[in-house]
């Protein structure tokens, strides 16, 4: 050994002396440390080291458990939003189809029941026309949705005592959460509220691509048969 080579051997040697020290007053530190035993290179002499690669199996064996559990998972997501592609891709080509305004209120109702769940759907349309699937723009109970008015968004969660008895009225009681859709299409044209009996079912903080694809789909399909704004 050379001269210069000593003293990077002596720290080689010091380092070595540490963790071995370290090691023996702290048994448990691969164990608690799982990560960093899956990431050793040990060898497999006979004896004592046996334990340790069979607890390294272990830890490997666990981590593949849970990356398998995270792939199922990841793919039951995938299937579940394939079937949501094609309910709306069916429910977009019956809008499209519908011949009236009566028509396009009959098929978003009937499809959200039957293909989305839905408990109960209601539809404001903001306008002068008659029967319960109309609001006037000035009436005073849309001071209620002021914020999702001014901002068209869909709104996710549990509802005021009078916003479920303007939207549901006798059937308020039974709603536990609510997703608030605005049919929006360069304009705002009105409200799609959807209840559910569950109060888990829509949730604050829960996506809305979904709901924004509703919003828009309905909203197109609605405009060809509403006045033109003024």
């Amino acid at each position: 050994m050379t001269f210069s080579q000593q003293p990077q051997q002596a720290a080689d040697d010091s380092v070595e002396a540490v963790v071995t020290d370290f090691l023996i007053r702290n048994p448990q530190f691969l164990r608690q440390h799982p990560d960093l035993l899956a990431q050793l290179d040990i060898p497999h002499p006979c004896g004592a080291a046996v334990s340790l690669l069979e607890y390294q199996a272990r830890v490997l064996r666990e981590r593949n458990r849970q990356l398998q559990q995270r792939l199922d998972e990841l793919l039951a997501v995938a299937r579940d939003n394939d079937r949501l592609a094609e309910r709306i891709h069916h429910l977009t080509l019956e809008l499209i189809s519908a011949p009236h305004l009566e028509a396009v209120l009959f098929v978003l109702k009937d499809e959200l029941r039957r293909n989305f769940d839905c408990d109960a759907i209601v539809i404001r349309l903001l306008g002068s026309g008659d029967g319960p699937d109309w609001v006037a723009p000035e009436a005073p109970e849309l001071e209620l949705f002021a914020p999702l008015l001014k901002a068209p968004r869909p709104l996710c969660g549990r509802l005021t005592r009078e916003q479920l008895h303007f939207l549901f009225g006798d059937s308020a009681v039974a709603i536990g959460s609510t997703a608030l859709v605005p049919l929006f299409d360069g304009r705002l044209l009105g409200l799609l509220a959807i209840g559910s009996y569950w109060p888990e079912r829509f949730q604050p903080g829960m996506g809305t691509v979904f709901l924004r694809q509703l919003g828009a789909v309905a909203g197109r399909a609605l405009q060809r048969y509403l006045p033109a704004a003024p």
